[in-house]
């Protein structure tokens, strides 16, 4: 049973679910181990993944050199693995054997591969789920006149459809033009939809996705998107210029002073990698007070 509620159980391996089980080792080793000495030989952390390797969006070379380092500390990688269920209450067999009666001591994940698999607690970093409002009350929109759309056939009156929001079908998320104006289609299934274009209606972030693009659900796109778009509206222009997401590269920390970075410059992986990822979030602090402070709490 202790083995249970010391084993952490993160589901995802993108960046958010390795940095966080890298900064889990960091605090158990480096803190935790000094105030309970005698339990730290029974944590485990792992990570399970439905997909064949981790950091999918890094360069494979990177993904390898992570798992490895995350590794050889102790954190154990479960690839192609399938998180069927999630209860509360033990293991049906340590249940039994030690004859456990509170239903709240610990979780039991159901893994198709492994079976039923005891966890004291479970992080679940899979993706994101889209924003209520724009999952819901987007779904269907007011009748819009010929004046306040654009329609791509000039033959089509707009009084005479019935217009929704088009969305991504994957993620939900909404679909915009390369100047991050709304996208719209009529209601149905019919082949070969006209479509509109709301000019004064914008969708940058998370709940957006430009058209014909695959741009990482990331906070980097989403500030590029909303200076690009807060400079056209302070100009007035919205016609001359279209959107391009300039990468400025990918990080990832992986526990003990190391971490890994991808860019059009060169990968950089190791203590000069994490020097680079604390930077890079030092110069993203707006204030002078945070500037001083962020390093003093490091």
């Amino acid at each position: 049973m202790r083995k249970c509620l010391l084993s952490f159980a993160i589901v995802g391996g993108g960046p958010t679910g390795v940095e966080f089980s890298a900064e889990l080792h960091d605090i158990i080793k480096e803190d935790l181990a000094r105030l309970y000495p005698d339990l730290v030989k029974d944590y485990r952390i792992t990570v399970y993944d439905v997909a064949p390797t981790v950091l999918s969006m890094f360069d494979e070379k990177l993904g390898e050199y992570a798992m490895k380092t995350l590794n050889r500390e102790g954190v154990e990688f479960r690839t192609e693995h399938h998180i069927q269920s999630l209860r509360k209450g033990p293991p049906r067999a340590i249940a039994q054997n030690e004859d456990v009666k509170d239903e709240q001591t610990c979780f039991t994940m159901d893994i198709k591969e492994e079976g039923e698999v005891g966890t004291g607690m479970v992080v679940w970093s899979t993706g994101l789920m889209m924003n209520p409002f724009v999952d819901k009350a987007l779904s269907r929109i007011q009748n819009l006149s010929d004046s306040q759309i654009k329609l791509d056939r000039s033959k089509i009156a707009a009084g005479n459809l019935k217009w929704t929001v088009k969305k991504n079908p994957s993620n939900g998320s909404i679909i915009t033009d390369d100047k991050l104006r709304l996208i719209l289609e009529p209601e149905g299934d019919q082949q070969d939809k006209p479509r509109a274009i709301m000019d004064d209606v914008f969708a940058v972030g998370d709940c957006a996705v430009m058209e014909d693009t695959q741009y990482p659900a990331t906070a980097q796109v989403a500030s590029q998107k909303a200076e690009w778009l807060a400079k056209r509206l302070n100009k007035g222009d919205l016609e001359s210029n279209t959107f391009h997401w300039k990468n400025m590269g990918v990080m990832a920390y992986i526990g003990n002073w190391n971490a890994i970075l991808q860019s059009s410059g060169g990968n950089v992986s190791g203590r000069t990698a994490w020097f680079i990822w604390r930077g890079a979030y030092l110069t993203k602090a707006v204030s002078w007070r945070n500037k001083i402070l962020i390093p003093m709490y490091w």
